[in-house]
């Protein structure tokens, strides 16, 4: 009789664990869900603000020019930044 008696409790056991681990799993899916929509969040985010830091350089770029009155200055100062730009379009294609 304590034999079954402690197979019944075992039993229970098995089934309290097996419920952990479905709630377990269940709470890993949503975290990962909620992770992955982070990282898209994260992304976009990135993307506006590499934009809004390019439309800050030409800003700054058109008020450099209304400063310049050598051209030769303009020119080489454009022929960096257009350097710059192939840098890190090389970098995106890594």
């Amino acid at each position: 009789m304590e034999l079954f008696a402690r197979l019944e409790n075992i039993e229970f056991h098995i089934n309290q664990l097996k419920q952990k681990c479905n709630v377990l799993q269940t709470e890993n899916e949503q975290l990962r869900a909620e992770k992955r929509e982070l990282e898209r969040q994260i992304y976009k985010t990135t993307q506006e603000l590499q934009g809004l830091e390019e439309t800050n350089k030409i800003t700054k770029l058109a008020e450099d020019t209304r400063s310049f009155s050598d051209n030769t200055a303009l020119k080489t100062q454009i022929d960096q930044i257009i350097r710059e730009i192939d840098q890190c379009l090389n970098l995106v294609k890594q």
